[in-house]
C-alpha cells in the first residue's frame, strides 16, 4: 500500500487543532492554565510503542469506532493525576479517582471531532475506563508490523502535564491515508519501504550501542527507536531542559540533513572516564572524546543508510555543542524550517546502566528522505548491510 507523506501534515494540524480544544476544555473543567506543548505523528515498530506510555502511572483508555477505530489512551504521572483532581470543578476535598474517566472523555471527543470533520464521516467513542497497564493498548501486532501513533503533550497548572495518544487501527488509518493522497505521486511511498527505512535505522542505532559498549566497556541498550513527523516549531520538544554536550554533523549526498549525537551534561564525565580513565576532568581531553564518539557514530549511523542505497552519504567534521538539549535542536530546525514546514525526526535513546542516556537524532531533508525511502528494496535484509 503506497501513502502520501504529504498528507501526514493534514493530519498532524487536525491532531494539534484537536490538542488545542482538548487543552481549552481541561482548563474549563479545571481551571488551571493549559498549553499544549507538542503534537507529533510517530510511526514505531508495534513491540516499542509501549515505551511511550511506560512511564506512566495513571491511564484512562476510550475506544472509537465509526469512520476511524482504533484506541486512545490519556496518561498522567501520580503528582499531576493528582493535582488535575484536586482542580476538577466540583470534585470535593476528596475526589474519585474516576472522575478523570470524564476528562478522558471530553478530551478524546475534541480530538476526534476534527477528524470525523475531515472524513465526513461519524466517529464513536465507548465509556472510558482507567486501566493499570496501558500498554497492552498498543495495537495488536497480528495486525501490522509497524504503526503510526498521535501524541499530544498538555501542560497542565505549573510543572504538571499530560500525554494524549491517538492509536488508530493501523489497516484503518492506512486506507485513510491512502485516500487522503490519492492525487499524490511525488511524496507517495509504500508503507513496507518505510518500514524497511526505520529497521534500517534501527540496526545502525545498534551498531552505534554495539560501537560504545567496545569503546567504553560500558553495557549499552537501545531504549526506542522511532520516526517522528512534527511541526519546525515542535522539534525542541524533543529533549527536556537539562544541558548537553554532544556533537552535530550535517550530512550531504542522496539525502541530505543532520544528526546530532548528544549526552546530558551530568553524565558526560562517565562517557569520557570510560573513554579516557584519569584525564575526564581535563575539559579539552573530554571534548575530543566526545567529539571522537561523535564520528564513530556518525559512520555507523550514516554509513548504513549509504551502503543500504549502494551509494555516499558523505558528513561533516563534528561541530561540538554544549548548550540546553532544547537550543541545540532549535538550531538545526531553523536550517531545515528555511524549506520545509515539518520535520521527519529519527530519535533514538541508548541507554548505560552507569547511567548515561545518548541522545541520537536525524534530521533528514523532506524531499531528500522521500526520495530515498521510494529507492530503497522494501525486503532488504538489513542484517546484511556493512556497517562500520
Amino acid at each position: 500500500m503506497r501513502v502520501d507523506l504529504a498528507s501526514l501534515g493534514t493530519f498532524n494540524r487536525i491532531g494539534t487543532a484537536g490538542a488545542k480544544t482538548a487543552a481549552d476544555a481541561l482548563a474549563t473543567l479545571t481551571g488551571a492554565e493549559t498549553f499544549v506543548e507538542t503534537t507529533k505523528v510517530n510511526f514505531a515498530p508495534i513491540d516499542s510503542i509501549d515505551t511511550l506510555v511506560a512511564d506512566f502511572e495513571t491511564a484512562v483508555a476510550v475506544e472509537y469506532e465509526g469512520g476511524l477505530e482504533g484506541h486512545a489512551l490519556l496518561v498522567f504521572d501520580g503528582e499531576s493525576a493528582d493535582f488535575v483532581l484536586s482542580e476538577l470543578a466540583g470534585a470535593g476535598p476528596d475526589p474519585d479517582p474516576a472522575y478523570l474517566n470524564e476528562v478522558g472523555n471530553i478530551l478524546t471527543s475534541s480530538f476526534v471531532d476534527g477528524w470525523a470533520e475531515q472524513l465526513a464521516e461519524t466517529i464513536d467513542i465507548s465509556t472510558p475506563t482507567t486501566i493499570e497497564d496501558p500498554a497492552k493498548r498498543v495495537p495488536d501486532a497480528d495486525l501490522a508490523a509497524f504503526s503510526f501513533v498521535f501524541e499530544s503533550q498538555i501542560e497542565v497548572g505549573a510543572g504538571h502535564e499530560c500525554r494524549f495518544y491517538l492509536l488508530p487501527d493501523p489497516t484503518s488509518f492506512l486506507e485513510m491515508l491512502q485516500e487522503a493522497g490519492a492525487d499524490a505521486s511525488d511524496s507517495a511511498v509504500s508503507v513496507q519501504e518505510l518500514s524497511t527505512f526505520i529497521r534500517l535505522t534501527a540496526a545502525g542505532a545498534e551498531t552505534v550501542a554495539e560501537n560504545l559498549e567496545a569503546m567504553t566497556g560500558l553495557a549499552t541498550d537501545v531504549a526506542v527507536t522511532h520516526l517522528d513527523f512534527v511541526p519546525i516549531k515542535d522539534v525542541s520538544g524533543a529533549v527536556d531542559e537539562s544541558e548537553y554536550v554532544g556533537t552535530v554533523f550535517e550530512f550531504s549526498g542522496v539525502m541530505d540533513g543532520f544528526l546530532a549525537v548528544l549526552f546530558e551534561a551530568e553524565h558526560a564525565k562517565t562517557v569520557t572516564e570510560a573513554l579516557v580513565p584519569g584525564d575526564a576532568s581535563d575539559e579539552a581531553i573530554q571534548r575530543s572524546a566526545i567529539e571522537e564518539i561523535g564520528n564513530i557514530t556518525a559512520s555507523g549511523f550514516i554509513d548504513g543508510w549509504a551502503n543500504a542505497l549502494g551509494t555516499t552519504i558523505d558528513h561533516s567534521v563534528p561541530d561540538f555543542v554544549d548548550d540546553l538539549g532544547q537550543a541545540v535542536l532549535e538550531s538545526i530546525a531553523a536550517q531545515l524550517g528555511r524549506n520545509q514546514e515539518f520535520a521527519y525526526v529519527f530519535d533514538v535513546a541508548i541507554t548505560a546502566e552507569d547511567p548515561f542516556t545518548c541522545r541520537l537524532f536525524a534530521f533528514p531533508d523532506a524531499d531528500g528522505f522521500q526520495s530515498v525511502v521510494s529507492a530503497l528494496d522494501e525486503d532488504l535484509d538489513v542484517s546484511t548491510v556493512e556497517r562500520v
